[in-house]
């Protein structure tokens, strides 16, 4: 069966339609918090945010348009976007998860 030139022109097009579309999903991703201050590290609430974070500060930057203006929301976490540090994880550890790893700390004793 041979191809003809249209088929390879629309096979084309979707390459490029899908590549564009994969793109521009990777372009402005919220930055993560960091590690610093401790703060971040068990922040999970927008009030426990914007005690730092002050609401004039995020209005300038959303002048700018280097913040949206989803903070003003108060049914929108920050977190929503604004993913927590790889550190904090170590915190959000249930009673089940910390027993393992006792559990297995011991056996490696």
């Amino acid at each position: 069966m041979k191809m003809k030139s249209r088929d390879m022109i629309f096979i084309a097009i979707v390459a490029i339609v899908v590549g564009g579309l994969w793109w521009l999903s990777t372009m402005d991703k919220a930055k993560a918090m960091s590690p610093a201050p401790p703060e971040h590290l068990t922040a999970k609430l927008r009030d426990e945010c914007l005690k730092c974070h002050l609401p004039e500060k995020l209005a300038e930057m959303e002048r700018q348009n280097k913040h949206p203006g989803k903070w003003r929301d108060a049914h929108v976490e920050c977190t929503r976007c604004h993913k927590p540090p790889k550190e904090a994880n170590a915190l959000n550890l249930n009673a089940v998860q910390i027993n393992e790893l006792i559990a297995m700390l011991r056996r490696a004793n």
